[in-house]
């Protein structure tokens, strides 16, 4: 609002005074002259100095409400808009045989599961994905924020659907080349694996390179204990009955080359011999990897002026229609 123009309230105010004060003298001639209604100050009906004095009050309102909107009244809003910048994140899990293995409770790829489950909740403003290898390698979930649909995914992996085989240069390129496009300046790949690689067309020291040309950096965790663990095998009879049976396998695990691909793409090795170490890693990088969030204060002005200038409008036109049509007659009649 403008101060400056407040002071034509005093104008309407001065003459509200001057009627309410003034000395009410039927003879007294000292009146206020009005082009439209000098007669009616002559005259002693009492209904029409009423309805007169009714109308300078109407008037003396509009002439308020027009002073009000030269003032030029505002409503300033504010509010906090909210600012990230989010990571890119492509987990690429490993899902060969030996992640059925229950050194990790209840087993390395449930455990795996629910660490992934955990981290994605945490990250609201992050996109994220997920790729899956074994001898193969294949896409379950782009990057996304559809939270519903990527955990749908996570839960959707099952073992034994892939070639058999561990192909981590395989399963690194696919999650590179999910992220080769984002625009995010932060953009990073989480390998889970508790193997060597043994299979595939690509080398991981080749894709660990080809991710930092990128500018992907690569958080690589080994998942499993150094000795002999036990996996569950499935076996079928002549009839298609299924059997379980549970084998002694060497843990595969390659510690070395896990190490000399983060190093190469300028991210962290980590090793998750059980299920806490696991989750106490994936929470160690969730504080690594923050969101940028900037919370900017903002603030806008919407003047007000309009209902009130509609209103003096209505009213006036409606003093003017009055004075040109039934007063004005009561006027002319001497009433």
């Amino acid at each position: 609002m403008e101060p400056n123009y407040l002071w034509l309230f005093l104008m309407p105010s001065m003459a509200v005074i001057f009627f309410l004060f003034k000395k009410r003298n039927p003879s007294n001639q000292k009146q206020l002259s009005f082009t439209f209604s000098h007669d009616l100050f002559k005259k002693h009906h009492r209904r029409t100095r009423f309805i007169f004095r009714i109308m300078l009050l109407s008037n003396l309102v509009v002439f308020a409400l027009l002073a009000f909107c030269v003032a030029r009244p505002m409503v300033l809003k504010s509010w906090v808009q909210k600012w990230t910048q989010g990571v890119d994140i492509v987990f690429v899990l490993d899902v060969s045989e030996s992640m059925d293995a229950t050194d990790l409770i209840p087993s390395r790829i449930q455990a795996a599961k629910s660490v992934i489950k955990d981290f994605v909740s945490h990250r609201p403003d992050d996109r994220i994905g997920l790729v899956i290898f074994g001898g193969e390698s294949i896409l379950k979930s782009p990057l996304t924020r559809d939270f519903d649909f990527l955990l749908a995914q996570v839960e959707d992996v099952k073992l034994r659907e892939l070639k058999q085989g561990t192909a981590i240069g395989n399963g690194m390129a696919n999650g590179i080349a999910r992220l080769r496009n984002s625009e995010s300046k932060t953009r990073i790949l989480i390998l889970l694996t508790d193997g060597d690689s043994n299979v595939g067309a690509i080398n991981p020291i080749t894709a660990a390179h080809l991710a930092r040309q990128e500018g992907i950096k690569v958080y690589s965790i080994g998942i499993g204990q150094n000795d002999r663990v036990l996996v569950p095998i499935y076996a079928y009879d002549s009839s298609g009955t299924k059997t379980q049976l549970v084998a002694q396998i060497p843990s595969y695990l390659n510690p070395e080359l896990l190490k000399q691909i983060a190093s190469i793409t300028g991210g962290r090795s980590y090793m998750a011999r059980d299920t806490g170490a696991l989750n106490r890693i994936l929470q160690d990088i969730d504080q690594l990897e923050k969101t940028k969030i900037k919370l900017l204060p903002m603030s806008k002005k919407e003047e007000t002026f309009l209902f009130p200038a509609i209103l003096a409008c209505l009213l006036l036109i409606t003093l003017l229609f009055l004075q040109e049509t039934r007063f004005q007659q009561r006027r002319l009649n001497g009433i």
